[in-house]
């Protein structure tokens, strides 16, 4: 049932999607999602927390498996990976980019902070990373990752929407770009971002 409410959610957002959709197309009757999750709001939290939960895992599994490649690989890995894993889930990569934009009314909030978990997992790998080569980074970690989620965002985008996109392409130059960008920051912006957020 949650698959085919992720499919549902991605295609029609949560306003454009009924319980009665969603049951038919699952085989059930429409009581049936009430008992199991609640109102459609509801089964549509479950369904971006599955999705968030799912990609912050893959996340976890790639930055540890590429921690000892040189930076240029590493970059490029976690592209791929992170291509590859939403090509094999269209459905709930859709819906995630659809999260901030179609959440209950009451809780506007809550698809930025849902995928904000996606982002803090970068973050805390940028940190671990860079505290380790010796030049410790937090605001600017987090900076990173919310620009690596956004640019491979659009990079999947494409390669979903346009069947004959060069993938690798995309991946080399995503790769190169963000590796470029980093490589390209002086040290003293670098101070002045982490200087950026003034301690509460």
């Amino acid at each position: 049932m949650l698959e085919v409410a992720t499919r549902r959610f991605a295609d029609g957002g949560r306003v454009g999607t009924s319980l009665d959709d969603i049951a038919e197309e699952a085989g059930v009757r429409k009581p049936a999602l009430y008992v199991l999750f609640g109102a459609k709001d509801d089964l549509y939290r479950a369904c971006v927390e599955q999705a968030v939960a799912s990609l912050a895992d893959s996340f976890r599994v790639v930055n540890a498996a590429t921690a000892g490649l040189p930076r240029a690989e590493r970059t490029r890995a976690r592209v791929a990976a992170t291509v590859e894993y939403a090509e094999g889930r269209p459905d709930a990569f859709r819906l995630l980019a659809r999260a901030p934009y179609s959440w209950p009314d009451d809780d506007p909030a809550a698809g930025r902070a849902l995928r904000d978990r996606l982002v803090e997992v970068m973050a805390a790998n940028y940190r671990r990373e860079s505290a380790a080569a010796g030049s410790p980074i937090d605001v600017g970690a987090e900076i990173l990752a919310r620009l690596f989620f956004v640019m491979a965002e659009e990079i999947v985008r494409l390669c979903l929407a346009v069947e004959t996109t060069d993938r690798e392409a995309l991946v080399d130059f995503l790769a190169e770009f963000i590796d470029a960008g980093i490589a390209g920051v002086a040290l003293g912006t670098w101070g002045a971002v982490e200087r950026s957020r003034a301690p509460a």
